[in-house]
């Protein structure tokens, strides 16, 4: 009895198999579902509130959408309350001391979540505080955490048409072994936005991005990313530094931070790559009109105090995972530090 093409052969099927769009056709699905449920929302808060509001729309869907995936849809619905009440905190204090407090706080409650299996979905604490829009005035702060935390429940629903699992469970650590990887990751994130601060970089939220992500990549099995992490910093920033010398007009500058973006879309699968692309891009968007080569080396070494403070953590909660290991007969936190 023959068998069916692209079924028991493992032959692929013909393009025109009926009820199997083309990949053409799906990524226009995609584009059109990104437009509707994502760009038109965007655009409406900003008609109605202003750039504040949409930038608070625009961190509260990532947030959701991201720890929906990494932490299911069900234990993000119980975070997006705190996701709010951290935007707003985050707006109303950054950048200054009170903000490194708030970032240290949440980063220790992120951190404690690995006793109960929960540090994926608080992750989402201290990333919405860190990359917060600052609004001086109280009643602006209020309107942009609501946004936020009604944009999370937004992402959380959409996630939940994609089929995203409710609940992904997290590692789970011994109370002493939690308590350590708490203080330690509040130590790091508060430290690295105090550095920020204290030297007057006017977007230190550069400083602990490093170590947000990669503990977020670190969480996940992915170790490597620390490595990759550094060396695609470094490919961007020396990459941007002819730009500086030869002058482009603002034009020229645009059309490659494009380019730059689309290039790092397509090597995602390889980190170190799409994170140069990205790094290259970013300084070309935020640096002002003849100052790339200033806006290189603030990001570039912004992004690698960061990822700097964050082995410095690892290590000691290797250290401190190893004299638990004999204390305690789960050794779990030595497999945090590095390998």
């Amino acid at each position: 009895m023959s068998e069916a093409p692209g079924k028991a052969t493992g032959e692929a099927a013909p393009a025109g198999v009926p009820g199997k769009p083309s990949r053409g056709r799906r990524m226009m699905h995609i584009l059109a579902a990104v437009l509707v449920a994502a760009v038109l929302p965007v655009v409406l808060i900003d008609a109605l509130v202003g750039k504040f509001g949409a930038d608070a729309m625009i961190i509260g869907l990532l947030v959701g959408v991201l720890g929906s995936k990494i932490g299911g849809t069900r234990r993000m619905l119980y975070v997006a309350p705190g996701v709010g009440v951290a935007a707003g905190l985050g707006a109303f204090t950054a950048y200054h001391w009170w903000w490194v407090a708030l970032l240290a706080i949440l980063a220790v409650i992120a951190g404690a979540g690995m006793r109960f299996g929960w540090q994926l979905p608080l992750l989402m604490l201290p990333f919405a505080a860190t990359f917060a829009t600052r609004e001086p005035s109280g009643k602006d702060a209020v309107i942009y955490g609501v946004i936020a935390g009604i944009a999370t429940l937004y992402g959380v629903v959409l996630m939940r048409r994609f089929k995203t699992p409710e609940v992904v469970e997290g590692q789970r650590l011994s109370l002493p072994a939690a308590a350590v990887v708490a203080i330690v990751f509040g130590v790091a994130v508060g430290g690295a936005a105090a550095i920020g601060v204290a030297l007057g970089w006017t977007e230190p939220y550069w400083v602990p991005e490093p170590v947000l992500i990669l503990a977020l990549y670190i969480i996940m099995g992915k170790r490597e990313r620390i490595r990759e992490k550094a060396l695609g910093t470094a490919l961007g920033v020396i990459a941007a530094i002819p730009l500086a010398i030869v002058g482009l007009p603002a034009w020229a500058i645009s059309v490659l931070a494009a380019v730059a973006f689309v290039l790092a879309l397509w090597q995602y699968k390889r980190y170190w790559l799409y994170y140069g692309f990205w790094t290259f891009a970013i300084i070309l968007v935020l640096s002002p009109p003849g100052h790339v080569g200033t806006e290189a080396a603030h990001r570039g070494s912004e992004i690698l105090v960061g990822i700097g403070i964050l082995v410095v953590a690892l290590a000691i909660m290797q250290v401190l995972g190893t004299w638990l290991s004999k204390r305690y007969p789960q050794p779990e936190l030595a497999e945090i530090g590095p390998q």
